[in-house]
């Protein structure tokens, strides 16, 4: 499986499931754009949640790939904690008004988060 595939499986099954996922390559790093609706305000009823930035590094991500078949492994497990952490911790709601952006949060998924 592609690496970009791998770390995007992780990011699904740590995200709640309606959430709506965005993959923007880059020369630097991939980042990954995740949010879903809030369903908290009768008014608004498509109001989505804070945005989280996933940023994973050009380097985590040559790290995962060169890793064996073993250490992808326990690297795919060491992002997916790492990742259902911050949810834990992270609070979608926001009072953005209806005519601008949700607030934007970001996550690095550097190489120690990789390598553990």
């Amino acid at each position: 499986m592609p690496l970009e595939d791998q770390i995007l499986q992780a990011i699904k099954a740590a995200m709640p499931a309606d959430a709506e996922i965005l993959v923007v390559p880059g020369i630097e790093s991939l980042r990954v754009g995740v949010s879903w609706k809030l369903n908290d305000d009768p008014e608004r009823p498509n109001k989505m949640s804070k945005t989280i930035s996933i940023c994973v590094s050009h380097e985590a991500a040559q790290d995962f790939a060169s890793a064996s078949a073993a250490n992808q492994g326990a690297a795919y497990s060491r992002v997916l904690a790492f990742l259902s952490a911050k949810l834990a911790q992270f609070d979608p709601k926001h009072n953005a008004p209806r005519y601008e952006s949700p607030p934007v949060e970001q996550w690095v998924i550097n190489s120690a988060v990789v390598l553990g």
